[in-house]
């Protein structure tokens, strides 16, 4: 499953069946995983890199900026796709606490709206996690829990990389997955 950029209509091109040497987005598939932290992976759609860095940035605004996801059945396929790989891999009932960015965008939105058709989660935002005074309960929900981390994009993983390690610190445990739509492999590699 790949997209491409078609330069000619200016619109980025879905194809839910083939993998393609002019994709600009392939699915992660079951070969790929990041480990660090003992557990925590990542999945999720990876960036070629190939990809121009116009088209990159076009492509990331086209997620993010949606405003009807319902209404563009590539993306919501998109999204759900990697989701369902997702599950496949790790059983999303097995999570019970979902962290999410504060500013969350719609493809957030819609990947925990799915995420929620697997299992009831506990949502936390990030500065919940990062803040110094957390609440003692989500504390100790955490410190008891499978921690599932969802993001629409990964760039420099600085984020991620200091949510996990608030996160181990509490949870030294049991599972703490992160789960980007969007990403590249080294960029998670050089953050973990």
């Amino acid at each position: 499953m790949g997209v491409t950029f078609d330069s000619e209509k200016q619109m980025f091109v879905f194809d839910f069946e083939h993998d393609g040497t002019e994709d600009i987005v392939t699915l992660t598939g079951d070969g790929y995983q990041v480990e660090a932290f003992d557990k925590c992976f990542y999945y999720g759609y990876e960036f070629s890199d190939q990809v121009d860095g116009n088209v990159r940035l076009a492509f990331l605004d086209y997620v993010d900026s949606t405003y009807e996801l319902k209404e563009h059945t590539d993306l919501t396929n998109f999204v759900m796709k990697a989701i369902d790989n997702l599950h496949n891999r790790i059983n999303l009932y097995n999570y019970n606490i979902v962290v999410m960015p504060g500013s969350t965008s719609r493809a957030n939105h819609f990947m925990m709206r799915y995420v929620y058709r697997f299992s009831q989660p506990k949502l936390c935002k990030v500065q919940d996690i990062l803040n110094p005074d957390m609440d003692a309960k989500l504390c100790d929900s955490i410190r008891q829990q499978n921690v599932l981390i969802i993001d629409d994009v990964t760039t420099s993983g600085s984020t991620l990389n200091e949510i996990l390690r608030t996160l181990r610190i509490l949870n030294e445990d049991n599972e703490i997955t992160i789960f980007s739509l969007l990403g590249r492999k080294d960029l998670m590699a050089e953050a973990l």
